[in-house]
């Protein structure tokens, strides 16, 4: 379950979709490449990309949610922690790094079209409302 006693969230955009993830939980920010397929893993896997020597597995935001592929495809990857791992979850784009009041967000709403388990709560920041989305959900293909 994503942490929403976070202060600081990195936002994005998914198929269109504002969402968020603790900034406690992502890396960095990383130009999205082309990432090399794995025979025979999960459709919502986009391969790997090398990551300054290391591999990174990296889950398409877009199929994760049940969405179409990006069209063009994804801008950015979020290199998200994992326990020991680091995986990367591939984003249509990163809007911005924000501090949002506990007052803001609320835990577990349902999002139409998003599968309840990815969605850990909501939150508000200058009026516009964003799901936060649960990282360990999202990966969850890259983890099977």
């Amino acid at each position: 379950m994503a942490d929403l006693t976070s202060r600081r969230f990195v936002l994005f955009r998914l198929a269109g979709l504002p969402c968020a993830m603790p900034a406690t939980v992502v890396r960095e920010v990383i130009p999205a490449g082309l990432p090399t397929r794995i025979p025979g893993a999960a459709s919502a896997v986009a391969g790997l990309l090398n990551l300054r020597g290391a591999l990174l597995t990296v889950v398409d935001g877009r199929r994760a949610l049940g969405a179409a592929p990006p069209h063009p495809e994804a801008e950015s990857v979020l290199v998200v922690d994992r326990g020991a791992r680091q995986f990367g979850l591939a984003v249509d784009e990163v809007v911005d790094l924000v501090e949002v009041p506990a007052e803001d967000l609320a835990p577990g709403e349902s999002l139409p079209g998003v599968d309840p388990k990815l969605v850990a709560g909501v939150g508000r920041q200058g009026g516009q409302v964003f799901a936060v989305l649960d990282a360990a959900a999202l990966l969850a293909p890259a983890l099977d």
